[in-house]
């Protein structure tokens, strides 16, 4: 969503200086190419600084208003343990938690997309990749599974940005474009990650989420 706000906000911008000088028609096309090229420049660099920010979240203690249960006797009970220490960031114990989790219920896919997730953000995409897989045939309609392994093919391992556009479009038919950037993801994987063509084709992304 905000992607699809900052485009809209450049478009404004762009459309009140072409007004602002449309009493020369050469002038104001100069001058909003300008302001569109920089605009959208920025926005280019501040989501690609975003993409690559160092992860913090398994390198760093964390405080957290969630409490771990009070017993560990069932899969529920190790998954919400590993949820806590993921919250805390101790992603290794998370990850401990939920493979119990995963032993006493094998079925259990959101264990498996929480296992993956967190192997993630320890940028072991190699183990991710088979959890999100898992997690994805127990419940095929998983939006963050599906956006969780969109994400490794788009950006991270064995890169397969054909696969990632079908785990993108799954999520948008699923409605899952509210609390996800599956739009901005999308575009991204539609055009082959950042380069030129990315940039220049940023002023139509709006279009191209539905």
């Amino acid at each position: 969503m905000k992607f699809f706000v900052s485009i809209a906000v450049i478009a404004f911008i762009s459309a009140v200086v072409y007004y602002l000088n449309k009493k020369n028609k050469r002038r104001a096309i100069v001058l909003t190419t300008l302001a569109a090229v920089l605009l959208l420049g920025s926005l280019t660099f501040v989501m690609y600084r975003d993409a690559t920010l160092a992860d913090l979240q398994c390198s760093a203690a964390h405080t957290t208003a969630v409490t771990p249960p009070a017993s560990l006797k069932t899969a529920a009970d190790y998954f919400e343990q590993g949820n806590y220490d993921y919250d805390i960031g101790n992603c290794t114990k998370a990850i401990t938690d939920y493979t119990e989790s995963i032993k006493l219920n094998p079925n259990y896919p959101q264990a498996y997309n929480n296992r993956g997730y967190t192997y993630m953000r320890l940028r072991n995409y190699k183990s991710a990749l088979p959890d999100l897989d898992k997690a994805i045939s127990l419940n095929p309609n998983y939006i963050q599974a599906l956006m969780n392994r969109g994400d490794i093919h788009n950006y991270y391992y064995e890169i397969d940005r054909s696969a990632a556009i079908a785990d993108y479009k799954k999520v948008i038919a699923l409605g899952g474009t509210k609390g996800t950037s599956v739009c901005g993801h999308l575009f991204l994987a539609e055009h082959n990650g950042w380069n030129l063509g990315t940039v220049l084709a940023l002023s139509s992304a709006y279009f191209q989420c539905r």
